[in-house]
């Protein structure tokens, strides 16, 4: 069978992405999930996944810094990453070309369309991920060395801004490199991907995502009069300055604010147990983590967050959506609101407008195509490796 590395710089990031796409190929292609968890973070988070069917590699145990080394060693057929503004996933396909190995682009989350980015609180984000920063500029260049000077002194632009504000690397010269193909979520997606990520229209093929295709499939539902935050990790991530403290402030604001009784539905990465401790179950009803985003969605009447990608959920089910202005620091907002898809909320009180508004009139397919994930990308990976 032939041998498909599919690429996350950590478990944490991109583990609960991969694997359901993944895991139903594993008859069909020997999967290796390949990471950088030890090696860039110093974390051991990724399980193991034999009995799936999945062989789990860090970049450590392999000895080297380059991933040119690490594809040999590896011996991939076919390279899959999942965000290629990340630093590790630009040196992985920069690798895979050198080698002449067939690289695929998978879309993770929603894309934002913004120019400029420097975000706020950077400077403690630099000193609490010094390390991090340290190791993925030494496989950066480890991999681009490998390659050849002339790759490397290309690199130098991208380097450059990225040791002026660490932070940049999301949006930091991303058509510099580019996979053979990509998977895409949505047609407004199309335009980003030409423009920003560097590809041809050519290159593109329609996806869509799991959580959307679960979405299209089920039944509308009359929700009770509630609104659903969904939350993600912006404080201890230091998107958001304050720590646990101000997000305790936020939460408070919101269920102070609101006209409708509050639920949420934590990020995979939040501490559920965080908001149990800090609120009262009367005041803010904290959905299990057994309990899909599409199920909180359909409970609720109406939907509120940030940046993520599952306020696309809320569109596809048809539940008016709102965007948080006021404690974002300008660099990650979802636009939704901004196509006239969710309603921005500049303030607390603007909740009271949002619970006043019924659910969008924009078509969700603009955002999310309605397929069958698993066949599309099945499809994809027999077409590169057929090439």
């Amino acid at each position: 069978m032939n041998r498909v590395v599919v690429f996350f710089p950590s478990w944490r990031y991109f583990g609960h992405f991969a694997l359901p796409l993944f895991e139903p190929l594993a008859e069909h292609y020997e999967i290796i999930f390949f990471h950088t968890e030890k090696a860039i973070y110093g974390w051991e988070d990724c399980p193991d996944l034999s009995d799936k069917g999945i062989e789990t590699v860090d970049l450590h145990s392999l000895q080297t810094f380059s991933f040119v080394k690490a594809l040999k060693s590896l011996r991939a057929d076919l390279i899959v990453v999942f965000d290629k503004g990340w630093v590790q996933d630009r040196a992985l396909l920069y690798a895979a070309k050198h080698l002449g190995i067939p690289s695929l682009h998978i879309q993770h989350g929603i894309i934002a369309t913004l120019e400029d980015i420097e975000t706020k609180n950077r400077f403690q984000r630099a000193c609490n991920e010094f390390m991090k920063i340290i190791r993925t500029f030494r496989l950066y260049d480890s991999t681009l060395i490998h390659i050849g000077s002339r790759a490397w002194f290309k690199s130098l632009p991208f380097q450059m801004r990225l040791l002026l504000n660490p932070n940049d690397y999301y949006y930091n010269h991303r058509h510099e490199t580019v996979a053979d193909l990509a998977c895409i979520i949505g047609e407004r997606d199309r335009l980003f991907f030409v423009e920003k990520e560097g590809y041809r229209e050519e290159q593109l093929v329609p996806m869509g995502a799991l959580q959307f295709e679960k979405a299209y499939a089920m039944e509308p539902q009359d929700p009770e009069p509630k609104l659903l935050l969904i939350s993600q990790p912006l404080f201890e991530d230091h998107v958001l300055e304050g720590g646990l403290a101000a997000k305790k402030e936020h939460i408070r604001e919101i269920i102070e604010a609101s006209p409708l009784p509050v639920a949420i539905k934590p990020h995979p990465r939040e501490d559920r147990q965080w908001y149990m401790d800090n609120f009262q179950s009367s005041e803010l009803l904290v959905y299990p983590a057994d309990r899909s985003i599409n199920e909180a969605i359909l409970d609720c009447s109406h939907v509120v967050g940030y940046f993520s990608t599952a306020l696309i959920n809320a569109l596809i089910l048809q539940r008016p959506v709102g965007i948080v202005h006021w404690v974002d620091d300008h660099a990650y907002v979802l636009n939704l609101d901004a196509d006239g898809a969710a309603v921005r909320l500049d303030n607390p009180d603007d909740l009271s407008r949002l619970t006043s508004t019924g659910a969008s009139a924009v078509e969700a397919a603009l955002y999310a195509f309605d397929t069958n994930v698993g066949s599309v990308l099945q499809s994809t990976l027999d077409r590169l490796l057929n090439c």
